[in-house]
């Protein structure tokens, strides 16, 4: 199996803040079919530097992840990575007369071969779609959705409570051992979506409303980011960032026949090239035979008018030929052809 990235929906939108605090990797704009690692993070806000924070623990997180083989990837590797991105943050801060009032939550995305590994730690939301269903929705780790879970609050009183900005987890430069969650995801098929997105985009944007840009888009053609930022656009009061990508795996087979097909495609021309490289040598050999005997016949006969024929026969002259001998031409004696 090999998975594909078939399309890349991004936004980065500041919303009704003064400052952008949301951080994506790779940088919005430069995201590519090649790319394997997606990242969104939202720097908490009312602590300081969120931004910083949020940028910091994406770039930790990525290159961590940039060095790592396929084998090692998982809730200890993640987790390992993101305290290191987390001491690198508290450096940073030192080194730049920062406090340590600094947090983020995290989301990510790994695409592999025939898988993908999601893992989040916050309120930042990862989602795995299908034509009209969420296949699966990451658990906010927040006070509101706690209460949610516990059938205490529904999805839209949450939406409009006072306190759903409270987390009880994120990643926070003055804590030590952040422990995000992981979540496997095997069945994966063509057309499928992952969204990766802030709390902010979904002030205004519900799972229905994702489900529907997404159904809309498939019957006729939209920019999918510009949907979502009308839904956002002037109403909502966070930054509003995400990544929006379709893949569509491929079965190792088909890669496997067509990398043949283009071995046997070369093999096939190489052929003709020998053939044809035959046939020109041929044709030369027998060019260079006819002109090499031709010249012989014509000294043969220049011979035979210089030896016996000089100055032409008379009429009623005979000719004494036993003064001519005849010898029969071998390879490479064609100039003995006729010796007086």
């Amino acid at each position: 199996m090999i998975m594909r990235v078939t399309q890349i929906d991004y936004l980065h939108e500041t919303g009704a803040k003064r400052n952008q605090e949301d951080f994506l990797f790779p940088l919005p704009g430069t995201a590519s079919e090649r790319d394997r690692i997606f990242i969104v993070c939202d720097g908490v806000g009312g602590s300081e530097s969120g931004e910083v924070a949020s940028q910091h623990i994406a770039e930790g997180v990525a290159q961590g992840l940039q060095n790592a083989a396929e084998s090692e990837i998982g809730l200890p590797l993640i987790n390992g990575l993101l305290e290191a991105a987390r001491l690198q943050l508290v450096e940073h801060a030192l080194l730049k007369g920062l406090g340590k009032d600094m947090a983020t939550t995290f989301t990510l995305l790994y695409l592999m071969k025939d898988r993908a590994y999601i893992a989040w730690c916050g309120d930042s939301r990862v989602y795995h779609l299908r034509g009209d269903r969420v296949l699966f929705r990451t658990t906010d780790h927040s006070l509101v959705h706690s209460l949610v879970r516990t059938g205490e609050l529904s999805e839209e009183d949450a939406r409009d409570h006072p306190q759903r900005n409270l987390l009880l987890k994120a990643i926070r430069a003055d804590e030590p051992g952040p422990e995000a969650e992981g979540h496997w995801v095997e069945d994966i098929r063509e057309g499928d979506h992952f969204l990766l997105c802030t709390d902010g985009l979904l002030e205004n944007i519900s799972d229905a409303d994702v489900l529907f840009l997404l159904q809309q888009s498939e019957h006729r053609e939209m920019y999918l980011a510009k949907a979502f930022r009308t839904y956002c656009y002037n109403k909502t009061r966070d930054n509003y960032s995400m990544y929006l990508i379709q893949v569509s795996p491929e079965p190792a087979a088909s890669a496997g026949s067509a990398a043949l097909g283009s071995a046997e495609r070369r093999r096939g021309r190489s052929s003709w090239l020998l053939l044809l490289m035959v046939v020109l040598i041929a044709a030369a050999a027998f060019v260079i035979r006819g002109n090499y005997f031709g010249r012989s016949a014509g000294s043969g006969a220049d011979s035979l008018r210089a030896t016996g024929v000089r100055g032409g026969l008379g009429t009623g002259a005979r000719l004494d030929t036993s003064k001519i001998q005849t010898v029969i031409p071998t390879a490479g004696s064609a100039k003995d052809t006729l010796t007086p």
